[in-house]
Parts: C-alpha cells; sequence; structure tokens
C-alpha cells in the first residue's frame, strides 16, 4: 500500500462554526505545498453547518505522518478545543480500484 485516502469528519461548537471554516480553509494552501499532499479538499454539510469534511488524498503513510507534525496544523490542533464539539474522527482509506479510472479514481 503506497497512497493513503484520509477523510477527516469534524464538528463545529455551537455558535463557532464560521470561526472553524476560516481555521480550516487557512490550512488549505499550507497543506497543498506539502510534497506528498496529492488532493486535499473542505466540505461543508448541506443539512447542518456545524459539520466539516476534509477529503485528502496523500502520497503515502509517511507523508499523512509528516502533515500531521506541520506547524499550521499543529497550530489548528491547539486551537481544537475551542473549536470543536468533539474530537475529529480521522480515518485513513485504501483505494480499491474499479470501473472506469476517470470516475473511480480520486
Amino acid at each position: 500500500m503506497s497512497q493513503l485516502t484520509v477523510i477527516a469528519r469534524i464538528k463545529a461548537k455551537p455558535g463557532r462554526e464560521a470561526e472553524l471554516e476560516q481555521e480550516l480553509r487557512a490550512i488549505i494552501v499550507p497543506t497543498h505545498k506539502e510534497a506528498g499532499c496529492l488532493r486535499y479538499t473542505l466540505h461543508r454539510s448541506v443539512g447542518d453547518p456545524a459539520f466539516f469534511v476534509t477529503i485528502e488524498r496523500w502520497a503515502s503513510k509517511e507523508a499523512v505522518e509528516q502533515h500531521m507534525s506541520t506547524p499550521h496544523i499543529q497550530a489548528l490542533l491547539k486551537k481544537g478545543p475551542d473549536l470543536l464539539a468533539s474530537l475529529p474522527d480521522i480515518q485513513a482509506y485504501e483505494l480499491l480500484r474499479e470501473g472506469q479510472p476517470d470516475k473511480g479514481d480520486f
């Protein structure tokens, strides 16, 4: 296994949705500059604006580990207790390729 897809589900504390969104947006550009980052996108729930999801593609497990130790991620994690309703749910997945490559690859 080399490349990994990471999905992080994040919920803001009531009244902190806009602030959390701002903080999550702020890490996108520095994350895109990381050597192992293949894709990093931020999404907000249509049904509940307190829920955010990042969908990420990394070159390797080591790239994910390096990402978690970067200054921008460490700074965000320190703000977590003030902004988050609960701990983020972060899961890593391996892609199981099937079907049309242009529609089945992330």
